[in-house]
């Protein structure tokens, strides 16, 4: 597999699979396979973005099993999305998805961004939250989805990470950590990532988003191409007078892309923790309609 320089000499890797500026608009193009059902699995999953796109674009599905330590997400979770305890896992240290080998189509998964976020401390690979990248990557291993999506921040591309003495860019290392533990399990997912923003994708907010997309098999791949906003921050308000204006929870859900139909089962202030973790659901519709997710689904 092909290995990727970590020196601080070498380009950042910003992008390996350009925009699709040629092709048709993913906004209107239409599933090859609407009667096949999804079977997709998450970790991290918080309020459950990935399942929501495929809500939203009527894409019939089926929640193989999803994961997050935090319990106010999971009791959000819960409340909105059709899963059994026996499919809900409290921790990923401890979940072994082999079980679940043939029976996942798509996972999807936004590690803790904390040591990467210009937020947080950058800590890089010495922040313990980091190492759940391998985790992360070892379920994918023990499951193998047909397609797999990990989100973070875009500064994961830029940080530096103390390795051995050394510092070293962290994305490419962490794209020798992924590549190494695949050849260790005989797969070799072909690799598309990118940056993209939710104010491309119909989102009015400047929220810059790498999305990084594992395919078992060689796919020919373009990110999608943005779209022209149809709406602004104030469509998304319940107080539509002028002046300064301290976003609600509600409000704060509305500009993740979820509809007023999401239950809320927790405080103002967890909500609005759990919208600011989640990932846009807009971002996540534009990628399941520009591969095609029905492609990777089965006859129920």
């Amino acid at each position: 597999m092909e290995r990727y320089s970590t020196s601080l000499e070498a380009p950042i890797l910003s992008s390996n699979t350009g925009i699709d500026w040629e092709g048709q608009s993913w906004k209107d193009r239409v599933f090859s396979h609407p009667e096949r059902t999804v079977r997709i699995a998450t970790a991290f999953s918080g309020i459950g973005s990935p399942e929501m796109a495929l809500q939203q674009l009527g894409v019939k599905h089926e929640i193989v099993f999803a994961c997050d330590i935090d319990k106010p997400a999971t009791k959000s979770y819960m409340a909105n999305y059709p899963i059994t305890e026996d499919k809900w896992y409290n921790d990923i240290r401890t979940l072994d998805a082999t079980k679940y080998r043939g029976m996942v189509d798509l996972f999807v998964g936004g590690v803790c961004c904390q040591p990467w976020s210009k937020a947080g401390k950058l800590e890089g690979w010495e922040d313990p939250r980091a190492k759940l990248f391998k985790d992360f990557v070892r379920v994918i291993c023990q499951c193998q989805p047909k397609v797999w999506i990990f989100e973070n921040v875009d500064n994961i591309v830029c940080a530096t990470n103390t390795i051995d003495d050394e510092e070293v860019r962290s994305w490419p290392f962490l794209l020798n950590q992924m590549t190494d533990m695949f050849k260790e399990y005989g797969l070799n997912y072909d690799l598309h990532w990118n940056i993209l923003n939710a104010s491309d994708y119909g989102i009015p907010q400047h929220r810059e988003r790498l999305f990084c997309i594992g395919f078992l098999k060689k796919t020919d791949f373009l990110f999608p191409a943005p779209v022209e906003l149809e709406k602004t921050v104030f469509d998304y308000l319940d107080e539509k007078t002028p002046g300064i204006h301290k976003l609600t929870a509600r409000e704060r859900v509305r500009l993740m892309g979820f509809p007023d139909t999401f239950k809320q089962v927790v405080s103002d202030s967890q909500l609005s923790k759990q919208s600011g973790n989640s990932i846009v659901v807009q971002c996540m519709e534009a990628l399941y309609c520009q591969m095609d997710i029905t492609k990777y689904g089965i006859i129920a």
